[in-house]
């Protein structure tokens, strides 16, 4: 059974709740022990969502982290921006008023992450890192590499970076340095899943409880009240190789190594032995990736 921390931003785009809700159901069927969740963006609100979604899931005891301390980059706060109707944590919150900002206190995001590793056995856990980096960078600076070493067996981390070179898409780019800090000095395997764009999957299926609800909204939220809104499955695919559920329908590369230019924005991955990261290769049609995902969803919300 894997033991999975995830890392989601969890506030301008709706995959992030599907892909917990799949967390869940993955740990409703013995598959995954979730560890705890951090939401990576410097604001209060994404932790609540989260919070909500797992009061409504049925695990209130599972740890929320918040990063308190990492401002957000200019360009994500700009992205939030121009994404201000999209924002579904707060009607999440709304369902589950004892998540709200002031009921509930999450955890500071690195003191969360540094409780978990060293309460876990070594080699035993996997992050998996479904928005920005910016809360791994600060667990790096906080001079947590020895414990990173003994405590995490991969990072997953959701990209749409594809080798030898790429920029990486929105989870790198919101936040160059630290995507610099953590994919130049992670002191373990990391494997980026980078598919998802064109497999489309949406909430409508999902059952009509208050699990299916919360997908419903989210997804609803961000599609402008359109109810089969669909949307690409970027993080739902993370979640399910983070958590070795995908079988063949995908697989790895071989191992190479990869350095990412800060400035410039852009990713150099070369094969070579020995290296420590690793990218994601779909072996399946985009259909068929994307009824699996779709069954994934419904079963979790049942």
């Amino acid at each position: 059974m894997e033991k999975l921390i995830i890392d989601t931003d969890f506030e301008t785009d709706c995959d992030d709740a599907g892909a917990l809700a799949i967390l869940h159901g993955l740990a409703d069927r013995g598959l995954v022990e979730p560890l705890g969740i951090v939401a990576s963006v410097n604001s209060c609100w994404p932790a609540a969502g989260v919070r909500a979604l797992n009061l409504a899931f049925g695990r209130p005891e599972l740890p929320v982290g918040c990063n308190f301390d990492c401002p957000d980059t200019f360009a994500y706060r700009l992205h939030r921006e121009n994404h201000i109707p999209q924002l579904y944590h707060w009607k999440l919150v709304q369902r589950r008023p004892e998540a709200s900002p002031g009921r509930f206190r999450p955890e500071e995001a690195v003191a969360l992450y540094r409780r978990l590793l060293e309460t876990a056995p070594d080699h035993s856990v996997t992050i998996c890192a479904i928005g920005l980096l910016s809360s791994l960078a600060a667990l790096l600076e906080s001079g947590a590499s020895e414990l990173i070493r003994r405590k995490v067996k991969l990072l997953v981390t959701m990209a749409e970076a594809m080798p030898p070179e790429s920029s990486g898409g929105f989870n790198w780019e919101m936040n160059r340095r630290a995507a610099g800090r953590v994919l130049n000095h992670w002191p373990g395997e990391i494997a980026v899943s980078p598919m998802g764009r064109k497999i489309l999957t949406g909430a409508f299926p999902c059952a009509d409880n208050e699990r299916g609800d919360f997908l419903r909204t989210a997804y609803s939220k961000m599609g402008g009240g359109d109810p089969k809104f669909l949307r690409p499955s970027w993080d739902h695919i993370a979640v399910l190789f983070a958590a070795g559920a995908l079988g063949e329908l995908a697989g790895v590369s071989r191992a190479g190594t990869l350095r990412y230019d800060s400035v410039a924005g852009l990713a150099r991955w070369r094969e070579e032995a020995g290296g420590n990261v690793r990218f994601l290769e779909q072996r399946a049609s985009d259909d068929r990736f994307a009824r699996f995902i779709q069954e994934w969803m419904a079963a979790s919300c049942r």
